[in-house]
């Protein structure tokens, strides 16, 4: 017991190394946006002058280092990947829930707003710029305009779905976003295939098939990350940069199994 009791606070010492590592990697890289969106506006000369340091200060930065560690009485060990996806679960998890206002007349969302089903009748509701009427859709009741937000959809074996964000002013009467007028950054399920589905969509080839999907933002640095639940792999990242209120979207498809959402759990290990 002693033997894994010091083996357990290795491990929370080396987690504890990497994410630190990971936030000044980070804070770092921040800086660097800010000072190239301060000498944006800067004349085109003091531009030149200035970007040369910059640049060379750019180029030499490196992403932190960290490594697998063993647990020796088990075998096995942990990719630096879920320790630190497992540290993103446990500071930036969102209670997201939905917004029934902007539900398509054909979504049942359940009385705690967790989830949210396709049925054939459409539902008695009022009519309001918010509501989808076109695509099978619902946005979270959360709208985001900073900070980092991490939080799960459950889509289980159904054979049609569509997770992510989008902008709050997207158009709630388009069957679907178009490219280029209504970004949005979304990983769907679409005729057997999955697809990343942002301002450039492109095919996603997956090894195993994800029943949950845990979805990550950093507003701030331009990202969202998806991942699937199962494993802890990456799915996929989008990079841009973001300046419009932001909102989790849920587009579920015309099957009856329901998609549920879900801050994550928090248990450290789950193999």
């Amino acid at each position: 017991m002693a033997q894994l009791a010091e083996e357990e606070r290795n491990i929370q010492q080396k987690l504890s190394e990497n994410v630190n590592a990971f936030t000044e990697h980070i804070s770092t890289l921040k800086g660097l946006l800010k000072e190239v969106a301060e000498r944006s506006v800067m004349s085109e000369v003091k531009l030149l002058r200035d970007v040369k340091g910059l640049l060379v200060r750019c180029q030499g930065l490196e992403p932190p280092a960290v490594s697998s560690f063993q647990l020796s009485q088990a075998g096995f060990s942990l990719p630096p990947l879920y320790s630190a996806l497992q540290k993103i679960i446990q500071r930036f998890r969102e209670e997201v829930t939905l917004d029934p206002q902007t539900a398509h007349p054909n979504l049942l969302v359940s009385e705690d707003q967790k989830s949210v089903t396709f049925v054939r009748k459409r539902q008695k509701v009022r009519r309001n710029p918010q509501r989808f009427v076109a695509e099978t859709a619902v946005l979270a009741a959360q709208a985001f305009r900073g900070g980092r937000h991490y939080w799960e959809v459950q889509v289980g074996d159904k054979p049609e779905w569509a997770v992510g964000l989008c902008p709050d002013s997207l158009s709630r009467k388009r069957r679907r976003p178009l490219p280029g007028r209504d970004t949005c950054w979304i990983v769907e399920l679409r005729d057997g295939a999955y697809v990343a589905a942002g301002p450039v969509p492109g095919p996603l080839f997956l090894k195993e098939k994800p029943r949950g999907i845990g979805i990550y933002l950093d507003y701030e640095l331009g990202q969202i990350s998806f991942y699937n639940v199962n494993d802890r792999s990456l799915i996929h990242s989008f990079r841009d940069t973001f300046s419009q209120v932001l909102k989790p979207y849920f587009c579920v498809g015309r099957d009856s199994k329901p998609l549920t959402v879900s801050a994550g759990r928090d248990d450290e290990f789950e193999l």
